[in-house]
């Protein structure tokens, strides 16, 4: 996100990553997800870093899928249309720095507001948001402002950082999505948010299948 070579700034430190959920995947970011993206200047005192940057989702592919993927760096670069060739994907949870509990805090701020996702204010306001929960150190809680604390944010571009607040102050006590993160020993590290049934679907399907059962059972 730093303006120079158009990259996006992510964050130094190691990775504890499990070798048995590493996956060698290929990725490449072409660009910022929408138009107009968010600029705003952002603190963190772990790691130390004072930047003025761009926020939001980028465009991101793999193979022939394409979806945004969301910086979890604040101090490595990416830059676009220059292939992830060392990529892994593993679990959010797994890398030290992000943990069970801020993987479970990211996925109910998708819960809560990725499918409200369709601009520059709103990509900014999403990528600022998961900012605020991987790094507001020394733990996480449930109350976050972008305002004070460990990670900060001040004179956007637009108005993401009280969008970014509104959705922080009202996450849901659940999660429905999955959080994994393409991790590279040379760019920024990236997550991606998929959605997972609920339990109560996942039910209905299960009663639905085995009703499909039983009619074709009958009509043999």
């Amino acid at each position: 996100m730093k303006f120079a070579h158009k990259a996006l700034i992510g964050m130094a430190t190691a990775c504890l990553v499990s070798a048995n959920t590493a996956v060698a995947t290929p990725i490449n970011v072409t660009g910022m997800g929408f138009a107009n993206p968010t600029t705003v200047h952002i603190n963190s005192t772990t790691p130390p870093a004072a930047e003025y940057v761009y926020s939001g989702g980028f465009a991101t592919t793999s193979g022939t899928n394409s979806f945004l993927s969301w910086c979890v760096d604040i101090l490595k670069n990416t830059y676009f249309n220059s292939p992830y060739n060392d990529a892994q994907l593993v679990a959010a949870s797994s890398i030290g720095y992000i943990g069970q509990q801020r993987a479970d805090l990211l996925g109910r701020l998708a819960t809560e507001s990725l499918g409200l996702v369709n601009n520059g204010v709103t990509s900014g306001a999403f990528q600022l948001a998961v900012w605020e929960i991987v790094y507001e150190r020394p733990n996480p809680t449930n109350t976050f402002s972008l305002n004070t604390g460990a990670f900060t944010a001040f004179g956007a571009s637009d108005a993401s950082i009280v969008l970014a607040n509104t959705w922080l102050a009202n996450l849901p006590s659940t999660s429905n999505y999955a959080v994994n993160v393409f991790v590279s020993p040379t760019r920024q590290n990236l997550a991606t948010f998929t959605s997972v049934p609920e339990p109560s679907s996942l039910a209905l399907l299960g009663i639905g299948l085995l009703g499909l059962a039983f009619i074709k059972r009958k009509k043999s």
